[in-house]
């Protein structure tokens, strides 16, 4: 080769180098972090933790691992119960990230020892405010001061804080400065979500916290426009565990599971992602759905913008999930007020194939379980089926395809 193409060779490499360093690699660095912007984790039983430790330790092992995309700092919150009638939050933080954090560990054991009934956990990547330099700012805590109720809350994504500064404000200026910012003036945007859905809770108390949820977020979403947002979150009062999947545009980074995959059980969690190997145990919420976990009761799916489910604006149907489905679905609806209610399978020559459910039930939100099966225990064959639910003189359609 002579001097001149190699001169040329040499040149030619570094500007591929500096291609790849300032502007190729940069990209694919950014797009691991923004496909994380933090993950989070939560567990809601009754009876003994001790059954639970296994399960506890699995999935915390995998959330620490998850602290290598998440580096700016852990969090860990859990109740115990000095006595039967009070449970209080114990919040321990960490920086630096979780899986260098001796300290993570240790306060994993002390969860296990002392937990009773509820835990969150988060692993950050700081997105929002102060980025680093402090422990991981979640969970946070909240107390209502008109309702009696009381919240720690993980989220993961990115809220516009200007848009939450203004409808917190909007609804009672003084509300800051009851429920103070963990951080100001430099804002975190999880951090005023958390306040927002608390001060929901607090000024529409004779609403369900679903119906406050699905309020808060359809205000948010209704303020922001055509912007993105991501709003998962997961939150417990100690009694019920909460879990949203919500982001605008839909982003792959954002996900949200359940587990297990039962129609009842002792325990639910809630996570952005499995967090373990058992992947086929843990259920996909769909986007825009609010999922209500209570051990020994059937998760309930709500589907955030669902007119038919808004508070004050009627009863109806809320979510059909799976749908399509293989084996078993969950029928959700609402209803405002004390009703009649018939809920019924038909195929598509308009034959009853079912009666799941009728007679006369309280307002409240209701999930009724299907087997893809006929009021003579038959398995169905494949195929589109309808569902009706009819509420008083009121009638709800929803399809329904069964698959195998």
């Amino acid at each position: 080769m002579s001097r001149a193409r190699r001169c040329i060779y040499i040149v030619v490499c570094g500007l591929i180098v500096v291609l790849i360093t300032y502007f190729i690699a940069p990209h694919f660095t950014s797009q691991d972090r923004n496909a994380h912007n933090c993950r989070f984790w939560g567990i809601i039983f009754s009876g003994s933790d001790s059954s639970f430790e296994n399960t506890i330790r699995s999935h915390l092992d995998s959330l620490k691992s998850l602290g290598t995309n998440n580096p700016d700092g852990w969090g860990i919150c859990y109740y115990l119960a000095p006595d039967s009638s009070v449970l209080l939050p114990v919040i321990s933080r960490g920086e630096p990230s979780a899986p260098i954090d001796l300290r993570y560990d240790r306060v994993v054991n002390d969860l296990v020892n002392y937990v009773e009934g509820s835990a969150i956990a988060h692993v950050r990547s700081g997105s929002s405010g102060l980025t680093s330099g402090i422990p991981d700012p979640h969970p946070f805590k909240r107390d209502g001061f008109y309702r009696d109720f009381h919240m720690l809350f993980a989220h993961n994504g990115l809220v516009p804080v200007d848009a939450l500064l203004a409808l917190i404000q909007s609804i009672d200026p003084t509300y800051l400065a009851l429920n103070p910012p963990d951080y100001a003036p430099d804002y975190l945007d999880s951090d005023l979500y958390a306040i927002y859905i608390m001060e929901m809770i607090d000024v529409y108390h004779n609403y369900s916290i679903e119906e406050c949820i699905k309020l808060a977020i359809t205000k948010i979403d209704s303020a922001l426009g055509t912007n993105s947002a991501q709003f998962n979150f997961v939150m417990s009062d100690g009694s019920t565990l909460w879990a949203l999947h919500y982001t605008k545009p839909s982003e792959r980074g954002f996900t949200l599971y359940y587990y297990p995959h039962e129609e009842i059980s002792d325990y639910w969690v809630a996570a952005s992602k499995p967090l373990d190997t058992l992947e086929s145990w843990w259920v996909a919420v769909p986007n825009s759905t609010l999922v209500t976990l209570k051990p020994n009761q059937p998760p309930q799916l709500i589907n955030i913008f669902l007119r038919d489910a808004q508070p004050s604006l009627g009863s109806g149907f809320g979510l059909i999930h799976p749908n399509p489905f293989t084996t078993n679905t969950m029928i959700t609806y609402h209803l405002l007020q004390t009703s009649d209610i018939s809920l019924k399978i038909y195929d598509v020559t308009g034959r009853l194939v079912r009666t799941l459910s009728t007679g006369t039930e309280n307002s409240g939100f209701y999930t009724v379980p299907w087997d893809g099966r006929d009021s003579r225990g038959v398995k169905l064959a494949n195929g589109t089926y309808y569902c009706s639910l009819d509420i008083d003189e009121d009638k709800h359609v929803e399809k329904i395809l069964l698959v195998k």
